[in-house]
């Protein structure tokens, strides 16, 4: 992948990355399902923005101005541009390039790494991992995937994970921890979760996610739309189980997988999450909505975010190239008349009867070395070089018995004009204005083009400082809005961690009433009189009981009221642990 195209893909996923935040966070009134949706179609065409740039015909946005030279080099410049390409090659060190693109190479490296370490434990989880036998479990799992309406086989394991959670794509996968296994009672509200997440293919869209990281890691953007899909999925599978588990089971179930919430790396969705807190909070206050969202809504939508995106992928960045006219030669010296052909001087003699003129070569136009660019002055140059060229002398035939004649002498040349051999001086003056009118129309060709490339580079320049000014104001006003939401969640998790402290308070005191009326059944039983009720209330019922039997349940009853004072115990300790933000 070259520098060029890296560059390219990467400010293009960075706008198609913030238009999909900012088309989800306007739909914050809408169900997370139709949220997520958004959020899914631009993962999926930052994935296949490569592909894109490819078949779509390419707007063309000029980002530079180069100017360069119509006509061509002199021989100066070609010597200078040959000792330009034999001189050395610039080092690694003067053009950082290479480095670059071995840090981003890096990079993906490390993502991908982290990723297959991910894959590698899930897998090892699976392999160790074994059927539920508890047929609690097994008959709200039946429950859960006829609700559900997966039409995929899904596996449910027990394994050393640290909290419920399900991964795979054409073998689900849902396992549980060894913890929540040893409750029955919170079956219904975990596997409805799971399998909502099964049904949805969350987890192949986390996957991609994670591949958009991989190849955009030093974009921020890329991670908040990671944590962003993350959380609208849970919050979808919130409001799918919701459809088949009452809101208040369904809260407390969450809040006592918050005493196992770790922070996985593991690439899978967890029913514990760091947005836990507010998704109880949501629950409770009934903001969730509960049922599927609207497909057409959601069609529409996608559509949204491909009409954004489409169009930022099509952008090419081109240069533009004005040929600036070189100004005309310099005028070039008056041409000097060819030289005259010599002529035999006949007058000088008689010439003998059977001697013969040599034949006169024609006179060749003179040699032009630099004609002005002037179509008149050409046209002149080329009439006044054709020049006839001599004829020769022909010797006369001797008669016999007469003396012979001496052949007439050759006609004078023409004589010379002042100046010049083939020109007036009036030619010489209208050559002078064609040169002048030459050179004044280069001239003004020259000022306006580079009028022209000024007025192209200006408005280039004006161009990339309204696009920068426009970035700098997403990006913060993106960085606006992660501040709003962290402190949005710090308070939310704040409210979420004191309604659950109240709830497991008012749990310990339902575990210490309990644990004392446990205690005063068994004090209850050593009355022998209460014995005798309890055998004949037994007897009525069909059911055989013994003093014996009675008298053997006190220690049991005032074990099971110190395991309940240990429980209450426990729980006040962990909600003053919520109230005071620890999570030990």
């Amino acid at each position: 992948m070259s520098f060029d195209f890296l560059t390219e893909m990467a400010w293009k996923s960075a706008m198609i990355g913030a238009a999909s935040l900012l088309i989800a966070a306007l739909l914050r009134s809408r169900s997370a399902g139709e949220r997520s949706a958004v959020l899914r179609t631009g993962v999926a065409v930052i994935l296949l923005l490569p592909l894109i740039s490819f078949l779509l015909p390419a707007l063309p946005v000029v980002t530079r101005t180069v100017y360069e030279s119509a006509q061509p080099m002199p021989t100066g410049a070609l010597d200078l541009a040959a000792g330009a390409a034999t001189a050395p090659a610039r080092g690694m060190w003067d053009d950082p390039t290479p480095l670059i693109e071995l840090a981003w190479l890096g990079g993906v490296m490390m993502v991908l790494l982290r990723l297959g370490v991910g894959l590698a434990t899930l897998s090892r989880w699976t392999r160790t991992g074994s059927k539920v036998g508890c047929p609690e479990w097994r008959a709200a799992f039946a429950r859960a995937v006829e609700a559900s309406g997966c039409r995929r086989p899904v596996r449910l394991l027990v394994s050393d994970v640290p909290a419920p959670m399900s991964w795979g794509w054409l073998n689900p996968v849902i396992l549980l921890d060894r913890d929540t296994v040893r409750d029955p009672g919170e079956a219904d509200a975990v596997l409805a979760h799971e399998l909502a997440h099964v049904a949805r293919r969350d987890w192949l869209l986390l996957i991609l996610a994670r591949l958009v990281v991989a190849l955009f890691w030093f974009n921020p953007l890329m991670w908040l739309l990671e944590r962003r899909l993350v959380a609208e999925a849970e919050e979808a599978a919130d409001a799918r189980a919701l459809e088949h588990v009452e809101p208040s089971h369904y809260a407390q179930t969450l809040l006592s997988c918050a005493q196992q919430y770790v922070a996985l790396t593991v690439p899978a969705s967890a029913m514990a999450d760091a947005g836990l807190a507010r998704r109880v909070k949501a629950i409770l206050e009934r903001r969730l909505r509960a049922g599927s969202p609207d497909p057409r809504f959601i069609r529409a939508a996608i559509a949204l975010c491909a009409l954004v995106a489409a169009p930022i992928a099509a952008l090419k960045p081109v240069e533009a190239v004005v040929r600036v006219p070189q100004p005309p030669a310099a005028t070039a010296a008056p041409l000097a008349p060819p030289p005259l052909a010599t002529v035999p001087d006949v007058l000088a003699g008689p010439v003998a009867p059977d001697a013969q003129v040599p034949p006169q070569a024609p006179l060749a136009p003179p040699a032009l070395t630099s004609v002005p660019r002037a179509p008149i002055a050409r046209e002149r140059l080329a009439a006044l070089a054709q020049v006839a060229p001599l004829a020769p002398f022909p010797p006369a035939p001797p008669t016999p018995g007469i003396a012979p004649v001496p052949p007439a002498p050759p006609a004078p040349p023409p004589a010379r004009r002042p100046g010049n051999a083939y020109w007036s001086d009036e030619d010489s003056r209208e050559i002078a204005d064609a040169v002048r009118e030459a050179q004044a129309e280069a001239s003004s060709t020259r000022a306006e083009a580079l009028r022209e490339g000024a007025r192209a580079r200006e408005e280039g320049m004006r161009e990339a400082m309204r696009a920068r000014d426009e970035a700098m104001r997403e990006v913060a006003r993106s960085r606006d809005e992660v501040k709003r939401a962290v402190e949005l969640a710090r308070v939310e998790t704040q409210r979420g961690l004191a309604a659950g402290a109240l709830g497991m308070d008012a749990g310990a005191r339902g575990m210490d009433q309990g644990a004392r009326e446990m205690d005063t059944q068994a004090d209850r039983l050593r009355s022998e009189s209460f014995r005798n009720e309890q055998i004949a209330r037994a007897a009525r019922e069909g059911r055989t009981m013994t003093h014996e039997e009675l008298l053997a349940m006190i220690p049991r009853l005032h074990a099971g009221a110190d395991r309940m004072r240990q429980g209450a115990d426990k729980m006040r300790r962990d909600a003053r642990a919520m109230r005071e933000g620890r999570h030990d």
